[in-house]
């Protein structure tokens, strides 16, 4: 069995990146394979912001990767950079630099890119949507 990480960049309210990334996440669990984390690049931070609300009738992206993570046991995490500049913080951040509120969702974590080389390094495969 193998050991996988996912790299997600599009943003979760552009196209279907998220929910093709969540349905192969599924897939390979069921198979018995290893999702060691997600992590969210880019635009794709969205994914993490706790204050959205989805159009009535839709799924939430976010609630969606809570889920699933906390089902299976594996990472969600958000790039830092990517975050501050999108308006998405925890409490450490919104504390640094005296924000109103936190907004990253429950389940989520900020990390470094230097998480996602660990992924690298630890996982067989990276899969990019």
């Amino acid at each position: 069995m193998a050991t996988f990480s996912l790299l997600l960049t599009q943003s979760p309210h552009s196209g279907i990146s998220h929910t093709l990334a969540q349905q192969f996440a599924r897939s390979l669990l069921s198979q018995g394979h290893t999702l060691q984390r997600v992590f969210f690049y880019q635009d794709a931070v969205f994914a993490a912001l706790g204050t959205q609300n989805p159009v009535q009738g839709q799924p939430s992206i976010c609630q969606q990767w809570q889920a699933l993570a906390t089902e299976h046991g594996f990472s969600l995490q958000v790039c830092i950079a990517n975050a501050l500049r999108r308006g998405v913080v925890d409490k450490t951040e919104q504390q640094r630099y005296n924000l109103p509120t936190d907004t990253l969702a429950e389940g989520f974590e900020l990390a470094g890119l230097g998480e996602m080389a660990e992924a690298a390094l630890d996982s067989d495969r990276i899969i990019d949507f």
